[in-house]
Order: C-alpha cells, then sequence, then structure tokens
C-alpha cells in the first residue's frame, strides 16, 4: 500500500495558497512564521496521518470530546465541546451559540480557533467557526446548522468540502 506524503508549504507568496490546497496540501505557511504556528502545520499533518490510518479517527460524523472552559459574565463556565453548535465573532468579542444560550466571550476568533481541536472545528468564515459534526447541508455559499445559515467565505470553502469528504 503507498502512502501520499503529507505536504506543508512554506513560502513568501500568499496568492499560492490556494492552489497548495488544491494540491491537498495539509497546511500553507507565509514566510515569516513563527515556530508556534510552524507546530500547529505539524500537528495538523499528523493528525491526517492517524485518521488515514485509524478509521475510527474520521470526524466529520463524531461529535468532539472533552470540553474547554470560558469566561462570560463574570464567570467561568465549562462548556462541552459537543455542545457547541457555532462561534461567531463580535469585534475583539466571540459569541459560543450553545443552542438554548449564548455565551459572549472576550476573546477574537483566532484565539478561539487556537483552543478547539482542529479534528472537530473549522473556520468556514473570517466571523464563523463550526464544529463539522452539525453541518446538515451545504447550500452554495452558506451551510445550514439546526434552523441557521452560517455563510461560507470564499477562501475558507474548498477546506470545508475536503474536510466533510472525509480527505481530512
Amino acid at each position: 500500500m503507498s502512502v501520499k506524503p503529507l505536504v506543508i508549504f512554506t513560502t513568501a507568496y500568499p496568492e499560492y495558497a490556494v492552489e497548495g490546497f488544491e494540491a491537498n496540501a495539509v497546511d500553507y505557511l507565509v514566510k515569516p512564521f513563527s515556530f508556534e504556528r510552524f507546530l500547529k502545520a505539524v500537528n495538523r499533518a499528523v493528525e491526517r496521518l492517524e485518521a488515514k490510518q485509524d478509521p475510527k479517527l474520521q470526524i466529520t460524523d463524531r461529535e468532539p470530546p472533552g470540553f474547554i472552559m470560558l469566561r462570560a459574565d463574570k464567570r467561568l463556565h465549562r462548556v462541552n465541546l459537543s455542545d457547541i453548535h457555532f462561534l461567531e465573532a463580535i469585534g475583539d468579542y466571540v459569541k459560543v451559540n450553545l443552542g438554548d444560550k449564548n455565551l459572549i466571550v472576550h476573546e477574537t476568533i483566532k484565539g478561539m480557533l487556537s483552543m478547539l481541536p482542529e479534528s472537530f472545528f473549522l473556520q468556514v468564515h473570517k466571523s464563523y467557526i463550526i464544529p463539522l459534526h452539525r453541518v446538515i447541508f451545504i447550500e452554495g455559499n452558506q451551510l445550514k446548522i439546526g434552523n441557521l445559515f452560517i455563510p461560507i467565505g470564499a477562501v475558507y470553502k474548498d477546506s470545508l468540502l475536503l474536510r466533510l469528504k472525509g480527505n481530512n
């Protein structure tokens, strides 16, 4: 059985990122990048390799395990990852939609994304992060989660489609 190599592009040319992802690249790092950003890309490659070796790790239909602690309303809330419906950026705050309630957290969307397991959550728009298992369908440039439609940004659509096809 031949195994395709996992590729992480490192370049000074961000305009080729879409082509890199069309080639099924794991990540695309634009120089200069930090060690933390490089480590995140390597961890993404390891996750993808483990998912290919163990079919049980295919993620699109499984709920994320675990929880995160979020500060909102002057309280520290324990939020089960499986309860998150979506996250929406509101300036320097993020609305964490839990279905029956929302938490408003003083954090950026980028900061929230770094707290969530990449195997289960994906940024689909500059203002939205979604858990992959909650996607009901995609229609045009939006997806449905519960009774809500979430926009899909053009730069995020290809990676969303790849992840939902199981090519994580």
